[in-house]
C-alpha cells in the first residue's frame, strides 16, 4: 500500500492492526513489546552516541535523559545490550508511548461515537507504524530475518542495519 501511494490513513490503520496482533502475540509470549522497544531503542541511540554515529529514531526530553543515562552505562562498562536496561513506566505512559499509533485507528474504530470529529493530518504517521510493525514482527520471530519482499521498503527508509545495506 505504501509503495503503491495509497491512503495515508489507510495504511495507518492497517499497520497499526498488524501492530496490534503482533502486540499481542508478544503479550503472550510473556513480553512487553513497549518495554522492550524502549530498551532496543535506548540502547541502539546510546551505543551510536558512544560511538560517535547519530541514529534517526525519534526521541523527547524523557528519552534524551535515559539515553543519556545508558551513555553513563554504557561508557562504565554497566551497560553491554539491552537487556541490561531496567525500563520503569505507568500504564499511562506505556499508552501514552504508542498514543501516535491508536488515535489515527481508534478514531476511524469508534467513529460511529462522534461522526463529527475529525482527525489531524498531522495525527497520521503510516511509516512511524510500519517500523513499529515490522519492529514487532522481529520481536515474534528473534533470529529470522525479515521477508526479502520487505527489503525495497527497508532500503528506501533506511531502516537496515549498517551490516545489511
Amino acid at each position: 500500500m505504501a509503495d503503491r501511494g495509497e491512503d495515508p490513513l489507510a495504511i495507518h490503520v492497517v499497520g497499526a492492526s498488524a501492530l496490534n496482533v503482533l502486540r499481542d502475540l508478544i503479550t503472550k509470549a510473556g513480553d512487553d513489546y513497549v518495554e522492550e522497544i524502549l530498551k532496543v531503542g535506548a540502547f541502539t541511540i546510546a551505543s551510536a552516541q558512544v560511538k560517535g554515529e547519530s541514529v534517526t529514531l525519534p526521541t523527547n526530553a524523557a528519552m534524551d535523559a535515559v539515553v543519556e543515562k545508558v551513555v553513563a552505562g554504557i561508557e562504565a562498562g554497566e551497560v553491554t545490550e539491552a537487556s541490561d536496561l531496567i525500563i520503569t513506566l505507568t500504564p499511562a505512559e506505556r499508552r501514552q508511548l504508542l498514543d501516535y499509533v491508536v488515535k489515527p485507528y481508534n478514531f476511524l474504530k469508534h467513529a460511529d461515537r462522534d461522526p463529527l470529529a475529525t482527525l489531524d493530518d498531522s495525527d497520521i504517521d503510516p511509516d512511524g507504524v510500519i517500523a513499529h510493525a515490522l519492529t514487532a514482527l522481529t520481536m515474534v520471530s528473534p533470529g529470522k530475518s525479515l521477508p526479502a519482499e520487505i527489503r525495497p521498503y527497508l532500503e528506501r527508509h533506511n531502516l537496515l542495519p549498517p551490516t545489511q545495506s
